[in-house]
């Protein structure tokens, strides 16, 4: 496989990109604010992040508020599984490019939080948690060349916390870890294909109502019919299967004519008549030829189309 649609690096992305501009405000003991800053988020683990701590606190000081984030398992979502025959096509006008069905999963995120103080988290927690509710929804471009867009919730789990608090309450080396968990309902999707367009359709039709008479040769039977009397194929006349008018009998050669035919008789069917006193099956069926040929073709008939589209239609009289 040659593709690479990165599905789950642009959830990844996407998720990220929902904590990236959170301001963090600090306050002297007036209520005045003495600084404003923009908590950086990177990607990352968090006991890569702890063992940093423990080798240099000088380094924390300067690092600190700061928020890490990761992918920590993916779960297939057998609930939102769709029929993988469904061909999904984006906007109009991107050319002749499908997906079938995406795969869901279920991206399980972790965001973890370090600060200096419980005041600073709580901040930095109640500016996220404000978004959710618990869900929040992103909208991911997932395969441009089709233009499949997806709107992908995202769900606010819980949150737990955990407090570094060795020596005075003023100490540098006092932190303050907490790791909120997330879940994206995303997908995973598969190359997108490309499909021929139809240029050109052709249809036959055939209308025995367009002739006067039909002629039926009939076999195996008994009675005569009369002209005008009704003829039918079925139990009963009311529920026949096709029924006609009587013109003529020629009780020699079998053929009988028939006009004003609703539905298609059968052939090797029982053929009666509504008085009950002629009972025939039918050995041959007229010819059907072909009454009208339409050929459709769209204008133009490229793809995509440019500019104003419309149909070319061709009738053409078989009979003739």
């Amino acid at each position: 496989m040659t593709y690479r649609l990165q599905s789950i690096r642009k959830t990844t992305i996407a998720f990220a990109s929902l904590f990236k501009d959170i301001p963090l405000i600090k306050y002297d003991d007036n209520g005045i604010e003495v600084e404003r800053m923009i908590v950086p988020i990177i990607y990352g683990d968090k006991e890569k992040y702890v063992k940093r701590l423990d080798i240099s606190h000088e380094k924390v000081q300067i690092t600190l508020p700061r928020i890490e984030y990761g992918l920590t398992t993916m779960e297939y979502d057998v609930d939102r599984k769709l029929n993988p025959a469904n061909k999904l096509m984006g906007c109009a006008g991107l050319g002749d490019t499908y997906v079938n069905s995406p795969i869901p999963y279920n991206f399980n995120f972790e965001l973890i939080l370090y600060t200096r103080n419980i005041e600073d988290a709580n901040q930095i927690m109640e500016y996220i948690l404000s978004h959710f509710q618990p869900d929040y929804n992103m909208r991911i471009v997932m395969v441009p060349e089709a233009g499949i867009i997806k709107t992908i919730p995202v769900t606010f789990n819980g949150d737990s916390e955990e407090e570094d608090s060795t020596g005075s309450f003023d100490s540098p080396v006092r932190s303050v870890f907490r790791t909120l968990t997330f879940t994206a309902r995303s997908f995973i999707y598969q190359p997108p294909l490309t499909y021929i367009p139809i240029l050109t359709a052709n249809t036959n039709m055939y209308i025995p109502q367009s002739y006067t008479y039909i002629n039926l040769k009939l076999i195996d039977g008994f009675g005569d019919f009369v002209g005008g009397e009704n003829v039918y194929q079925g139990y009963n006349y009311d529920t026949a299967s096709a029924k006609a008018t009587v013109a003529s009998w020629d009780k020699y050669t079998k053929i009988l004519s028939v006009s004003n035919v609703i539905g298609s008789f059968t052939k090797h069917a029982l053929l009666r008549n509504v008085a009950g006193s002629a009972e025939y099956f039918i050995g041959e069926l007229p010819e059907s030829g072909l009454v009208y040929a339409t050929s459709i073709t769209p204008t133009p008939n490229t793809f995509p189309p440019v500019g104003p589209y419309g149909l070319d239609v061709v009738i053409i009289d078989k009979t003739i």
